[in-house]
């Protein structure tokens, strides 16, 4: 059964401390590696997270690092406050940490046993890459900002919203507890991190695609057998609210949206003529379900010559299993995993080393 723990549950020991005058150090440490993996493979703990917490922009949460090792998450944030000022009242800041203790990891309780003692051993979280073979083939996948575009895959009312589609139909039927899992991780992880990326990209006048699924008619015949029945039974045609994309990531006027009946866009719409006529050789790519229409399209991307990230904490599915095993099957030899943070700082270097255009003072959105 699926519910969800607090960290405060979890972890051995949170606490926070100086790290100085102008910042703040958590850490949280856990007792048992299989522990340890399943709160940091969750993705729940990110850089929005902890800024809605503790009431800071983003810019000022400074990190959020797991090191295996120690099995530890460290996140450093800058103080509100400087140490010694006047207004300061924690000068070890041994005091800051209480709100970390009551979010919610989304917790399997029958795959604690399962999966416990293989994750015990020594280095299980790392093993698949550094004793796969394959790993040491996968093709380097280099960001450059002029020719990446991130995508955006399905983040529909259809199956990405506990209250519509596929969530409302579950309820309905009293399976709600079926999808808590996938939806925890859709509302905490997924969507903060792609609403992240979306305002970096659109900051910096980056390319911005949008995909969607479902029915172009009436009677749902232009899907292929597998998709018709789900779409029929959650209502995911073109013109119905399922259809649409979730208010809050919605596209804006000049990006491009494109319909998919198939799950790869590859196979039912021209995103590939319209990627090399962008000039994009790179993609950045998110959204639901990572195991069938993001690994789908980002396969078929490879396959068409171009360089793919699929974003760890940028992607959700049905449960954690099936989200993993696509990202390690993904990077064995088709293109990159990374999560939202690595992607930002290797595209901000890129933007920093590119050379200003003349007559250019600032970046503007790139219409597609």
């Amino acid at each position: 059964m699926v519910t969800t723990r607090t960290l405060g549950d979890l972890a051995s020991v949170i606490r926070s401390k100086n790290a100085g005058p102008f910042e703040l150090t958590f850490d949280i440490l856990f007792d048992d590696p299989d522990t340890y993996r399943r709160v940091t493979a969750s993705g729940v703990l990110t850089v929005p997270l902890v800024a809605r917490l503790f009431r800071l922009p983003e810019a000022k949460v400074l990190g959020v690092f797991s090191y295996d090792p120690a099995l530890a998450i460290k996140v450093t944030v800058a103080r509100a406050v400087e140490q010694g000022s006047v207004a300061e009242t924690d000068t070890y800041g041994a005091q800051q940490h209480a709100p970390l203790l009551d979010i919610e990891i989304p917790w399997d309780e029958a795959e604690a046993g399962t999966r416990h003692l293989e994750a015990s051993r020594p280095g299980a979280a790392t093993r698949a890459s550094r004793d796969d073979y394959a790993f040491q083939f996968s093709p380097p996948v280099r960001l450059e900002p002029a020719t990446t575009a991130l995508i955006v895959v399905d983040m529909q009312y259809a199956s990405a919203c506990r209250q519509a589609g596929l969530g409302r139909l579950l309820a309905e039927r009293g399976q709600g507890h079926l999808a808590a899992a996938r939806f925890a991780r859709i509302e905490a992880v997924v969507i903060p991190t792609i609403r992240r990326l979306l305002s970096f990209f659109r900051a910096h006048g980056l390319r911005v695609i949008y995909l969607t699924v479902g029915s172009e008619v009436p009677d749902y015949a232009d899907l292929p057998p597998h998709m018709r029945g789900f779409a029929e039974a959650v209502g995911n045609r073109r013109g119905r609210r399922e259809h649409a994309i979730l208010d809050e990531l919605a596209p804006a006027a000049e990006e491009l949206v494109l319909n998919k009946t198939t799950m790869s866009a590859f196979n039912s719409t021209g995103i590939d003529a319209s990627l090399r006529s962008l000039g994009v050789r790179s993609l950045v790519v998110t959204g639901v379900s990572t195991n069938s229409c993001v690994e789908g399209t980002a396969r078929d991307a490879a396959e068409h010559g171009y360089g793919v990230v699929l974003v760890e904490d940028g992607c959700g599915a049905a449960n954690r299993r099936l989200h993993e095993a696509s990202l390690e099957n993904f990077g064995r030899l088709l293109g990159r995993t990374a999560s939202a943070e690595a992607v930002l700082a290797e595209l901000t270097v890129g933007i920093e080393a590119a050379p200003a255009r003349p007559g250019t003072a600032e970046q503007t959105t790139v219409r597609g």
